[in-house]
């Protein structure tokens, strides 16, 4: 799988800076100084009890595959045909669960069914932002974007107005331009995410 060259992605810590930096609008230093790093950079591991059954289950990424093991044992891993860019974990649909969220790159917007609606497939490899869930020791779905309009580089969940909900964060991309960043603010709205400009605005994620 060829995919877009871009630099390494740059997981700041948003929790804490994000009020600040918004008012700066999210200066473009914050994504300077970076090198070009090979497809393998990624490795990451977290332990986190996902499925609330009081034992932690683990979380490795590596060489663009994640998988999912629960007391040594492999419960699912991310498919082939699938380069897994990044994951974190928490309630991003604000349905009080918290699950497993992935920046992935395939071939195709669909999988192997499409809306009756879409007569030919894009074959071409983009970005996509999944939500799967631990339910009975088995990963499932919960939410699959189709392509997305610019890549996601990076991504954490925030409760940026303190009302109690999350709002997923963003630090968008782009196919054509390896070195052009956005930060941007997004809310589950019961279907997909719609956008919340940290002023004003809209588009959505379906």
């Amino acid at each position: 799988m060829k995919l877009p060259e871009k630099r390494e992605s740059n997981c700041f810590a948003i929790r804490e800076d994000i009020k600040p930096l918004s008012n700066k609008g999210f200066a473009s230093e914050m994504f300077q100084d970076q090198k070009l790093l090979p497809a393998y950079r990624l490795v990451k591991t977290e332990y986190f009890d996902l499925d609330g059954n009081g034992i932690k289950e683990e979380f490795a990424l590596r060489d663009g595959k994640i998988t999912v093991k629960a007391d040594s044992r492999l419960i699912w891993q991310s498919p082939k045909n699938w380069w897994v860019d990044y994951f974190f974990l928490g309630d991003t649909n604000n349905d009080g669960i918290s699950e497993l969220n992935l920046l992935v790159w395939k071939e195709g917007s669909f999988g192997s069914q499409k809306p009756f609606w879409i007569e030919e497939e894009d074959t071409e490899v983009k970005n996509h932002f999944f939500i799967f869930k631990l339910e009975q020791g088995d990963m499932k779905p919960v939410w699959q974007s189709s392509n997305l309009d610019f890549p996601n580089y990076c991504a954490d969940n925030i409760n940026f107005n303190s009302d109690g909900e999350t709002e997923l964060l963003t630090v968008e991309g782009s196919y054509t331009d390896p070195y052009k960043r956005e930060v941007t603010l997004w809310k589950w709205d019961g279907w997909g995410f719609s956008r919340s400009d940290f002023e004003a605005g809209g588009a959505e994620i379906k």
